[in-house]
Order: C-alpha cells, then structure tokens, then sequence
C-alpha cells in the first residue's frame, strides 16, 4: 500500500511539475518576441572599437544592461551617457530628502556603472523631464560631443518615436542620438535601438502598451539577459528598487523570471 501511495505521490508531483512547466513557458511568450535570432556575434554586428549607450535617466541603462555586460566581457570599451540626474522622478521606496535626489540618483547610475565594467560614464544635468523643452540643438550637440569624445562603433539608444515607453525625455533623447549620428553620414557609427517585447506590451500596457506595440519597429536581434542581473541592478538603483511593483504590481524577481531576453532593432532596417 505505502508503495502505491508513493508511486501516485510521484505521478502527482511530475504532473504538477509539468503543469508549472507549461505555464511558465506561457507567461515568457507573453513577453518574448518570435523568431527573433539571438546576437552570436557582438563585435562583428556592432563593432569593436566601443559602443556608447545613450539614454535620459539614471536607470534608463538597466534596459540594456546585458548587451552592456556583453560588451564587457568580449573587451569592447563600453560608454555610458546619461542626460539628466533623474531628479525629478518618483522615489520607490523614498531614501532621501528630494531636494537631494538627483544626487543619489546619478550615484547609483554611476555605481551600476562601474558593476557593469562601463569605461567611462558621463552624467549631466540637462533637466529631468526637461529635454524636450531646451533648444534641441543643445542635446544633439551633447550627443554629439560624446560621439567624438568616445570614437564607438555603434551607439545605442532608444528608439525615438516609441522610446520603450513614450515618456517624452526618452523620445528627445533618442531623436538627439539619430540626428548625431546620421550628422556623420557613412562613416559614423552604427545606430541601435532598445526595444520592448510587442507581446507582454499588448497583453499588459493597455492603450499605451498597444500604441507603443504598434510604432515599434521589428527588432533584428535577442540578447540573453539573465534575471540575477537585472534584480541587482535594481537593488543598486534603491531609490527606483520597488518601481516595477508599484507599476505593474509584480517585482523584478517575477517580471525577469519571464522577461528573459533583450530586444533591439538596428535603425538602418528600422527608420
């Protein structure tokens, strides 16, 4: 009797493995993109003489953070550009007086940064939900300056129109980012465009999720990007640590047990 009891525990138990199975394949459809090939060669698609990453706000970078680490460990000089100190934004949990936020912000831009291995990493103060409302003149010749400073093979950035999110700085500096590089014709860098999976946009976002589906370009390459990564850097970014509850109502434990790839589109195929 007792063996039969433990012959049907373990069919039980396989069952409900297989069923959790199941639905754990389910849920990371809702956020994967079919048929899109994973990036096997970095360096022969996005150069070797460095890649420089482009982006508005303290955070913006965890976006890319495993094509950054990619970068790193195939000795690619890897640059950070972040246009503002995140100062304006929402503190989750709140960690410091918020006058002083954008000090604690650029620090843990700059922290997650040095984890990374990032070669250099530039921070300005260009105004946190300001870009789109300075002369932008001024942040394309910022871009621009760092292009020239930095000397990359590729620059990688968000994609202007949907900007992952449509949050205006993202849009600015993205748009910044196409017109410094298209400035420099063919023998400029390549530009590259961080993107969000279409399917969990749809399945989740709402209006929003879908409009920003729906002006997102294909993407033309996958990059693994492993969950325990993408949780310490938002333990690093403290002061935005409890963001994804907050907004989607699950942490980052959950959204990058489902979340497992990176998505970017190149902008000549994109634009």
């Amino acid at each position: 009797m007792t063996r039969i009891i433990l012959i049907w525990a373990g069919i039980v138990a396989g069952a409900l493995a297989l069923i959790a199975l199941g639905g754990l394949m389910l849920a990371r459809s809702l956020f994967a993109e079919p048929g899109v090939p994973r990036l096997a060669d970095a360096r022969g698609a996005l150069g070797e003489a460095g890649w420089l990453f482009v982006f508005a706000h303290p955070d913006d970078e965890i976006t890319a953070n495993a094509l950054m680490a990619r970068g790193v460990a195939e000795g690619v000089p890897v640059h950070l550009f972040t246009a503002t100190r995140g100062e304006a934004g929402t503190q989750y949990p709140p960690v410091v007086d918020q006058p002083h936020l954008g000090i604690v912000r650029e620090a843990e831009a700059r922290r997650h940064g040095f984890s990374l291995g990032v070669a250099s990493h530039t921070v300005l103060d260009m105004g946190d939900g300001q870009l789109r409302a300075r002369p932008f003149d001024e942040l394309v010749e910022r871009v621009a300056a760092e292009i020239e400073r930095t000397r990359p093979s590729a620059v990688i950035s968000f994609h202007p129109e949907s900007a992952i999110s449509l949050h205006p700085d993202h849009m600015a500096i993205g748009e910044a980012a196409r017109q410094a590089v298209e400035a420099l014709g063919e023998e400029g860098p390549r530009l590259v465009y961080v993107l969000a999976p279409r399917p969990g946009l749809r399945q989740f976002g709402g209006e929003r999720g879908q409009l920003i589906a729906d002006i997102q370009p294909d993407p033309d390459f996958a990059v693994p990007a492993p969950s325990r990564d993408k949780r310490r850097a938002w333990r690093i970014h403290e002061s935005q640590s409890r963001y994804l509850q907050a907004t989607y109502g699950i942490g980052p434990r959950v959204m990058y047990a489902l979340w497992t790839r990176e998505y970017y589109a190149f902008s000549d195929s994109a634009d």
